[in-house]
């Protein structure tokens, strides 16, 4: 971002990431007005929930703000999808026995209603008190139930670590479910708002679920290490595993599957993996494949939004997004 109405378009969207939680509890507390139990529990897990901070979890903002000039309508597309995020990463750590209860003060019983309630009638309950036409309240509750589905889906090709035929093709259908379609159903909603057609909301929805695939491959990159990496200690296939298992010579591919499936619970298998992984052979190809994700995100936004400051805001999203997944530098050296 270099000109002065891209960092003016820039600091408003972190303006909005510092107001938007006490816009959040502000709805928790009217959804929860006669139900004082889950009230104080969802806003309890809020509190512990860390990945609050990410200003690419407003991605509606400069959606709506590239299609109409302003950002402000698309607030409650973010506090939905806040409560939203929250209820699916502490539901995904629970699964995972990463979250402890106690952090939030709360019994384990407690954590799954709350969150489940975050992921579900919450979120449903944002839109019914929008002042909203009510063909547009069905539209926002279909793209709901859509996105929550296909990230159910998703989750479920994550825990069940087939890496049989396929392979690239089913991880990717589970990362566009479990991480793209939350992305997707903001980036509909944003330009549902703004009044786009039918169409032109198909276009922001598959935009939306290319950016949280960048995203989704981000996060699997941010692990320094193989200590440091939840995916390996989990099983969970990752894009990384599906492109080494589909190119690499048969024989090494099966030798770095055995070891992937061992990587549970041997910390050497963990090592031989990450090591595997991130050798030139498999690295330079999968970070090409990342360039044409971050490529075809560009040309299809291009075809959506006229140039704006708000586009380069998003621009900028899928740029760091992309970059921040990448195994090697510019000089192609392992990063």
């Amino acid at each position: 971002m270099t000109s002065k109405d891209t960092q003016a378009a820039y600091d408003l969207l972190l303006q909005h990431q510092r107001q938007l939680a006490p816009a959040v509890n502000s709805a928790v507390r009217t959804a929860c007005a006669d139900a004082p139990e889950l009230e104080r529990a969802v806003l309890a897990l809020l509190e512990t929930d860390a990945s609050s901070g990410s200003p690419f979890r407003l991605l509606a903002l400069p959606v709506h703000g590239a299609l109409t000039g302003d950002v402000e309508p698309a607030v409650p597309v973010c506090v939905l999808s806040r409560l939203w995020w929250a209820g699916a990463e502490i539901l995904d750590d629970v699964m995972d026995g990463q979250f402890d209860p106690r952090t939030a003060g709360l019994s384990a019983a407690a954590v799954t209603v709350a969150s489940t309630a975050c992921l579900t009638l919450l979120p449903q309950e944002i839109i019914v008190r929008q002042r909203f036409p009510d063909e547009l309240k069905a539209a926002f509750g279909r793209e709901l139930n859509r996105a929550t589905i296909e990230s159910a889906d998703g989750q479920l090709a994550d825990v069940a670590q087939d890496t049989t035929s396929d392979f690239w093709k089913r991880t990717m259908t589970g990362y566009v479910g479990k991480t793209g379609a939350a992305y997707g159903r903001d980036a509909a909603m944003a330009a549902m708002l703004a009044g786009r057609t039918e169409q032109e909301v198909r276009g922001w929805r598959v935009f939306g679920r290319l950016f949280g695939v960048l995203r989704q491959t981000a996060n699997d990159r941010a692990p320094a290490t193989a200590e440091q990496d939840a995916d390996l200690a989990n099983g969970t296939p990752t894009l990384l595993l599906a492109y080494a298992l589909e190119t690499l010579p048969p024989a090494e591919a099966e030798e770095l599957g055995r070891a992937h499936a061992h990587a549970p619970r041997d910390a050497h298998a963990r090592g031989a993996v990450w090591d595997r992984l991130r050798r030139p052979d498999v690295a330079a190809g999968y970070d090409r494949r990342i360039a044409t994700l971050r490529q075809r995100s560009c040309e299809l936004l291009q075809q959506l939004a006229a140039p704006s400051p708000h586009r380069d805001v998003i621009q900028w999203m899928v740029g760091v997004s992309a970059e921040s997944s990448q195994l090697t530098d510019q000089d192609g050296i392992a990063a």
